[in-house]
C-alpha cells in the first residue's frame, strides 16, 4: 500500500468525531448530525447517511433510518445519542498535523535524492 493510500484512509479515520451521550445533554444542530439512537428499552436506531435531527420545539429525534423509513421518536423514548460532529477540533489537529508530517517526510526525501545527483 502507497503512503498517499495510508494517508488517504488514516484522514477518513479521523475526519469525523463520534460522540455518544445521554439524551438530556442534546444540543440543537445548524445541521442533522445525529447518527443513531439508543432507546430506553435497549434497541437501536441507526440513521441512514442524511443522519438524522432534534426538533427542540416538538421535543422528538426524526430521520430517516437505515431501511428506508422515516422515524420519529419522543426524548422520553430515548437514552442516548450518537452524534457525528465534522471538524472537531481534535481531529482537525490531527489531520494538520499528519499533513505536516507527511511533506516533511517528502521534503526530506527530495533533498536526500538530490545530493545524489
Amino acid at each position: 500500500m502507497t503512503v498517499v493510500k495510508r494517508l488517504a484512509i488514516l484522514l477518513l479515520i479521523v475526519a469525523g468525531c463520534r460522540t455518544v451521550s445521554p439524551v438530556r445533554e442534546l444540543e440543537t444542530s445548524t445541521v442533522p448530525d445525529i447518527s443513531r439512537l439508543i432507546l430506553r428499552d435497549g434497541k437501536v436506531i441507526a440513521f441512514n447517511r442524511d443522519f438524522g435531527w432534534y426538533n427542540k420545539q416538538e421535543g422528538t429525534i426524526e430521520g430517516v433510518d437505515t431501511a428506508g423509513q422515516h422515524v420519529v421518536y419522543h426524548l422520553a423514548e430515548v437514552n442516548k445519542v450518537e452524534t457525528v460532529r465534522a471538524y472537531a477540533i481534535i481531529p482537525l489537529v490531527l489531520t494538520v498535523g499528519i499533513a505536516i508530517a507527511v511533506g516533511v517526510y517528502l521534503i526530506a526525501k527530495l533533498l536526500t535524492f538530490a545530493q545524489f545527483l
